[in-house]
């Protein structure tokens, strides 16, 4: 492509998964963010777009009674089919895999919750963190795909030509966490996880999360295609 993105399609399911650090990224490098609601109606033509990027959600990515899977499903294939770039991250990483012939599937051993490291096979594209890692479902890496990290228990991020999966979040900030930590209150004691510590390591973690992000979105943007490193504005790992 030999550009930096214009025109970015970002599909947010609930309110508490915003774009976050990587949207603030994409609008320091001068993107135009379009942010649709997939629940809320008719997606756009992914062609109008320099790339889409599918946020995070409660919902699971194999559960078609979902109401929006289907749609935004078709416009992960459109985007893909065109070779119109896609960053998935948690719940979009799990649908690009589904889009493009992988699974999705319960953790059989409960959720991963936590700041965790992850094994990376590309460190200069996905260093080993700690990530906020928070997902109930599980991706495969999709047939043809190359796997980028992953933990003992999932896969953490994979790339197939012009499309990348995330499963943890290098977007979350301190605002999104603090909905997580109210709303999963009860669920998280449940795993033995402290909602306040867990709240607590996203605050002192923030500087550093927040630079890690836009730093990831920087590699990933250039493994996309675009020339985010010719231009300047990528600080090194």
């Amino acid at each position: 492509m030999g550009r930096l993105p214009g025109a970015v399609l970002c599909v947010q399911h609930q309110d508490d998964c915003p774009p976050g650090h990587v949207g603030q990224r994409l609008a320091d490098l001068g993107a135009d963010l379009v942010v649709v609601d997939a629940r809320q109606g008719r997606l756009p033509d992914p062609r109008e777009f320099d790339l889409v990027v599918s946020l995070g959600s409660d919902d699971s990515a194999h559960d078609d009674s979902v109401p929006y899977l289907r749609q935004e499903r078709e416009v992960l294939e459109t985007a893909v089919r065109c070779e119109i770039p896609v960053l998935g991250i948690c719940f979009g990483a799990q649908l690009l895999s589904v889009v493009l012939g992988g699974s999705v599937a319960p953790l059989p051993d409960g959720p991963e919750i936590g700041w965790l490291p992850v094994r990376t096979a590309e460190p200069a594209l996905v260093n080993a963190g700690p990530w906020l890692i928070w997902h109930l479902d599980a991706m495969t890496v999709p047939p043809g795909a190359v796997s980028l990290a992953s933990t003992d228990r999932a896969t953490q991020a994979f790339a197939a030509g012009r499309a990348v999966g995330l499963q943890f979040h290098p977007e979350v900030t301190i605002a999104a966490a603090q909905v997580w930590a109210a709303h999963y209150r009860d669920h998280l004691v449940g795993l033995g996880i402290d909602p306040e510590a867990l709240l607590d390591e996203v605050r002192a973690r923030e500087p550093e999360s927040r630079r890690r992000a836009h730093e990831l979105t920087d590699r990933v943007l250039e493994r996309l295609g675009f020339s985010v490193l010719d231009a300047g504005t990528c600080h090194p790992f």
